[in-house]
């Protein structure tokens, strides 16, 4: 092994385009792969990374090599030979992992941030500031050459560390023009931020110190003007005020306040706060929240802690009211976060895998498009939202939420989370907040003592609810004193008694309690105090409710994340009470705050978590549990069922959609199935009901069940077909049913032969469409018969749905096959037939693919149109994977149109669209769009850097045909600026791209211009 000698000045550059140095001599990392790798292993700053991190972050779920273990170990050998021939052993292997042997320090992002570390400790300390430390300001800024990670702009493990040290070196811009204000150097503040502000004109903090610069060099006027644009540029992009601190300032300017002109420290806020008007459609917390009674100061305290801390606890007994405080909190400061303001109930949440898919539906992350990483998926998504979260009832995960929530908070330096807790997520830099009891008024206090109690407030409160005037009966107060003080001051305990206010007396009530809750103050010392009072709180409420009420409460506990009146009575319903007593029991329950009803088209029930808990226990202790879990799985299989039939055209169409609020539900369903108690077979088969559900925007959630199901290797031939087949469908690249895969065909042809030995018809139907899927590239010639013996079936069945899938592969093999009349009668009517069905996925599908077939055939308008249309089914029904290709592809459309304007809008839309996907392919597919604009307008330069970063991006999303459109591009480029061996070599990888993806045009197009090169000719322009 070689050693690294200590003595040599060893470089490395990420705080611009890549570059590592070595005694000043640049050593060339000639493969994008290898210097992907390489920069991976310096941000981990010397500590290992293991190879199976390393796989996930350089590849995308769906660009897997067949050994990825060998595909890295190749890249890692690579990167050594490199280095090696400098005298450096740079890429060590440690274990499972591998690490970069280097002192951090070598590292110019490391060293920025050391530096600036340094700086603020000197000036944090100095009690003044001096030349010394704007000198020290000035040396770190200095390491940067250009944008962070810039060779790796579209890379998604890259785009959360650029965007970490962007915010950090602008923050170090607006802590050195602080310094330099104090010390009278206006003029050089005018200079250093103007250009920044012009790049981020949101940033208060720079355009505070860019006035007070401007005002002490005599320009007022400017100094107005600049709060002006930043004004109109707050409102215009985030709808936001600007904050406090910076009104202020500029009622200051406008005054000539004295205090502005003499040098001086400056110090202003930076957050962009306005008044109270969240955004629509970013938020998705209750809008009908209780007022909170007792916790009015605590309330005003925490809204301003969340200004200044990232993450914020709330720790406290059940029943105390974190869930309430936190909701009231997020809306209180909901106008601070223009991404939004997201709730997360992990309440329902029973496993570690299933917190993340929780996280990514709250803030509506799609599923959909690349990337199997499920948490890295959500942390890119994240990377760049200025959103607070607010994760609710962490304790019975607390050791993977704390994970979850660290590696965000490192990942998304603008996102903010309030958790609630019965105990701390123990990270750093946590803030923790006890939320305890209410105060109860003592024994002997008066009533004017006890009314003014907060206890005794808040049942007065709820009391009056159903018995309107009780604040004014003076004898009232007495035992409501002693039902606060029984009671402890918890807000749920009083929120049950206060529901039995109807019907029992305040001293009724306070007798009963007496009576019964000797736990209260009396329970095992051993036992923690929550559980203590909460028990008893329930044991109260349990023990107030008749043998019928009681039979219902215990058995709703088999519920996950709510239920209907429906699954209620069909679960619920036996020999001991028929559907009429359950409905009845329901609306009891409902009375007596033990479950929640939530109105909506259909009305909804659920129950409070620790509610759910205390009725699972006594469940189990009656013997009921397995069979309740039993038939709980059988319904909701059972609408899986329906609901597949639905989204197929067939049956209630209404149950196209029962699915959405029921995921909780079928992922219970499906852990209890595969469960010791369990039935394989019947796991199995909901997992092939699930199979479209999961295709139309939750790929990562259903790859991952299926894999965990079939891996298993249990189960009958029939019932593992059924899985199989929705592996066909949830494994295609790009989310898309046409495009072929080989585990997606290794899974349909298993899936095939079983069906067609069990004499499964419509199976076999469904399995021989999406095998032939493989033939659209001309290469399967089986593929025709397999979807003519498909069709013949479905049409003696009358599944239009069959044949509109069918005809959607008819349609892609002819786009393939460039038969110009075929594709433009089957894409017609395909898009028609899907749009009969009501399936704005399949309609979306096939007007872009017909799009970009129309456009492959010189028909432009047309093209434009139908691709535009794509786009609006897509839109309307939120999938935005559909909408950035689409749109990328409509750029091309207008490009080739001339009209470069609607190309460049085209463009930029599709990179916003990503940011609603996560997948970062409307980035890649922007870069490409923008490369080809250069290409035209002869930017020769700026085209092969813009193409050069798309062919990386598609290598990553696993998209062969775009990787080589891009390819072609590109060789075209090297072709004009006389480059010819660069030109033939990407020319030769274009065709072979295009040979293996179908796209015989781009094949042949550069195997012309490999015939011209070779003859030596040269072609001048497009």
């Amino acid at each position: 092994m070689l050693p690294t000698p200590p003595s040599r000045d060893i470089r490395f550059g990420l705080l611009g385009p890549f570059e590592a140095t070595v005694d000043g001599d640049t050593v060339k990392v000639p493969g994008s792969a290898e210097r992907a790798l390489l920069a991976v292993l310096l941000l981990a700053r010397g500590r290992i990374v293991p190879a199976s991190a390393l796989i996930d972050r350089l590849w995308a779920d769906s660009s897997l090599p067949a050994d990825p273990l060998n595909a890295l170990q190749l890249r890692v050998s690579k990167l050594r030979r490199v280095f090696k021939t400098a005298g450096l052993d740079l890429v060590q292997r440690d274990g499972g992992g591998y690490r970069a042997a280097v002192d951090p320090a070598t590292i110019d992002a490391e060293d920025f941030e050391r530096r600036i570390r340094r700086v603020r400790a000197s000036v944090a300390g100095g009690g003044s500031q001096t030349e010394t430390d704007l000198d020290a300001y000035d040396a770190a800024l200095g390491l940067w050459r250009g944008d962070a990670l810039a060779d790796f702009a579209t890379e998604p493990w890259a785009v959360p560390e650029s965007v970490r040290l962007e915010d950090l070196r602008r923050t170090a811009y607006a802590e050195r023009a602080q310094i330099a204000l104090s010390l009278g150097r206006h003029a050089e503040v005018v200079t250093d931020l103007e250009p920044l502000l012009r790049t981020d004109p949101t940033h208060e903090a720079m355009a505070g110190l860019l006035m007070v610069a401007l005002y002490r060099a005599g320009r007022q006027a400017d100094a107005l003007e600049v709060f002006t644009r930043t004004r109109t540029t707050l409102d215009a992009d985030l709808g936001l005020e600007p904050s406090a601190s910076l009104r202020s300032l500029h009622e200051r300017v406008l005054r000539q306040d004295s205090s502005l002109g003499s040098s001086g420290e400056v110090t202003l806020s930076t957050p962009a706060t306005g008044p109270h008007r969240p955004r629509a459609g970013l938020s998705n917390l209750p809008t009908d929240l209780t007022p909170l009674v007792g916790r009015e100061e605590l309330l005003v305290s925490l809204s301003e802690r969340v200004g200044t801390s990232r993450l914020t606890t709330l720790v406290g007994p059940g029943g105390s009211g974190k869930t309430v405080l936190g909701l009231q909190t997020a809306q209180r400061v909901a106008d601070r976060f223009p991404d939004g303001t997201f709730l997360v109930r992990l309440a329902t949440i029973r496993s570690r895998e299933h917190i993340v898919p929780a996280v990514a539906a709250a803030v509506a992350m799609p599923q959909d498009g690349s990337a199997i990483d499920l948490q890295e998926r959500l942390a890119d998504f994240l990377a760049d939202k200025h959103l607070l979260l607010v994760i609710d009832n962490c304790e019975h995960l607390v050791d993977p939420v704390a994970t979850l929530v660290e590696q965000l908070l490192t990942r998304c330096p603008r996102l903010t989370v309030i958790a609630t807790s019965r105990e701390p997520l123990a990270l750093p830099s946590e803030v923790q907040t006890l939320v305890g009891p209410l105060p109860t008024p003592l024994e002997d206090d008066d009533v004017e003592a006890i009314a003014a109690t907060a206890s005794v407030q808040l049942l007065i409160r709820r009391i009056a609810t159903v018995l309107p005037g009780i604040e004014a009966d003076r004898e009232a107060y007495a035992p409501l004193g002693r039902i606060a003080r029984a009671l402890d001051g918890m807000p749920l305990a009083l929120e049950l008694a206060a529901a039995r206010a109807a019907t029992l007396s305040p001293s009724d009530l306070a007798d009963r309690l007496d009576q019964r809750f000797t736990l209260l103050t009396s329970g095992a010392r051993t036992a923690e105090d929550r559980q203590r009072t909460l028990r008893a709180t329930v044991d109260w409420s349990y023990d107030l409710l008749d043998d019928l009420e009681k039979r219902v409460f215990e058995g709703l506990a088999v519920f996950h994340g709510g239920w209907t009146l429906t699954a209620a009575e069909q679960i619920l319903a036996d020999d001991e009470t028929d559907s009429n007593q359950i409905i009845h029991a329901v609306g009891r329950l409902v009375e007596q705050s033990l479950i929640v009803a939530e109105r909506g088209p259909a009305t909804r029930y659920r129950m409070l978590e620790t509610l759910r808990e205390y009725a699972a226990d006594r469940l189990a202790q009656t013997g009921r549990n397995d069979a309740l879990a039993t038939r709980h799985a059988l319904y909701f299989s059972q609408v899986a069922e329906r609901s597949a039939h639905a989204m197929r055209g067939q049956g209630d169409a209404r149950a196209r959609h029962l699915l959405v609020d029921e995921q909780a539900n079928v992922r219970s369903a499906i852990a209890w199935l595969e469960g010791p108690a369990g039935d394989i077979d019947a796991a199995l088969r909901l997992a092939g009901h699930l199979g479209l559900f999961w295709h139309q925007g939750r790929h990562l959630e259903g790859r991952r069940i299926l894999r965990r199901l079939l891996e298993q290797d249990r189960g009958s031939a029939a019932a593992r077909a059924a899985a199989l087949q929705a592996v066909a469908l949830v494994e295609r690249p790009r989310a898309c049913v046409v495009h072929p895969h080989p585990r997606c065909a290794e899974a349909a042809r298993e899936s095939l032969a079983i069906f067609l030995a069990d004499g499964d018809a419509d199976g076999a139907a469904v399995s021989r469409v999406l095998l032939a899927v493989e033939g659209v590239n001309g290469a399967d010639p089986e593929a025709a018969a397999l979807l003519d013996d498909a069709e013949a079936w479905f049409r003696a069945q009358g599944d239009r749905w069959g044949l509109a899938v069918s005809g959607f592969v008819r349609l892609e093999t002819a786009l393939k096959a460039r038969d110009e009349p075929a594709a433009i009668r089957l894409g017609r009517a395909t898009a028609a037939e899907f749009g009969h069905l009501d399936d704005p996925w399949g309609q979306s599908a096939a007007l872009y693919h017909l799009g970009c077939g129309l456009r492959d055939f010189g028909r432009l308008r047309e093209s434009a149109r139908t691709l535009e249309q794509a786009i609006d089914v897509a839109a309307s029904a939120g999938i935005h994977n559909n909408v950035q290709w689409a749109l990328a592809d409509l750029g091309i459309t207008h490009l080739e149109l001339g009209d470069e304007e609607s190309a460049r809008d085209a463009f930029r839309r599709a990179e916003i669209a990503s940011r609603h996907v996560g997948d970062r392919a409307g980035s890649v597919l922007a870069a490409y769009g923008r490369g080809r604009l250069a290409e035209r307008e002869q930017e020769w330069s700026s085209a092969i850097s813009l193409l050069s970063s798309a062919i990386r991006g598609f290598e990553t999303l696993e998209t062969p045909a775009m990787t080589a459109k891009a390819t072609l591009a590109l060789a075209r480029c090297h072709e004009q600026v006389s480059e010819p061996e660069a030109a033939a070599e990407r020319y030769v990888e274009a065709r072979v791209l295009g040979l293996a993806a179908g796209e015989t045009a781009v094949a042949a197009r550069a195997e012309e211009a490999l015939a011209r090169l070779n003859n030596g000719r040269t072609v001048q322009g497009q």
